[in-house]
């Protein structure tokens, strides 16, 4: 289990979302506040296709903003970013950690030019 709270920095700011619901392989994160809320789901199943010739393990982690309609935003704001990860269940978790690591970063210092459908 990933705990009971998990936090995630949005804009230089600690989010600690409360851990709401659990069964079994997956887990979801939930805050609520005045303006705004975010939800955090992790799952995890195993893909009954092989690749390889091994099964895969899937691993999906989702956080979702909304903002609540307000002035600034009259319709309101619906935000999210997910991540798969898709592994051999026999594979390095350290080399599977350090593609991660490459991708997020990639993602993390590009993200203006991808939303801008610059591919």
């Amino acid at each position: 289990m990933l705990g009971t709270t998990l936090t995630v920095t949005i804009n230089a700011v600690a989010k600690v979302l409360p851990l709401i619901n659990q069964d079994g392989y997956s887990a979801e994160y939930y805050l609520k506040e005045a303006l705004q809320e975010f939800r955090v789901k992790v799952r995890h199943s195993k893909e009954k296709s092989l690749v390889m010739g091994a099964a895969v393990d899937r691993h999906n982690v989702e956080i979702t903003q909304i903002i609540y309609p307000s002035v600034t935003y009259p319709l309101g704001v619906q935000r999210q970013v997910y991540t798969v990860i898709r592994n051999n269940p026999m594979d390095d978790a350290t080399s599977i950690d350090y593609l991660s690591d490459g991708i997020a970063d990639w993602v993390k210092t590009n993200t203006p030019a991808i939303v801008a459908w610059n591919s």
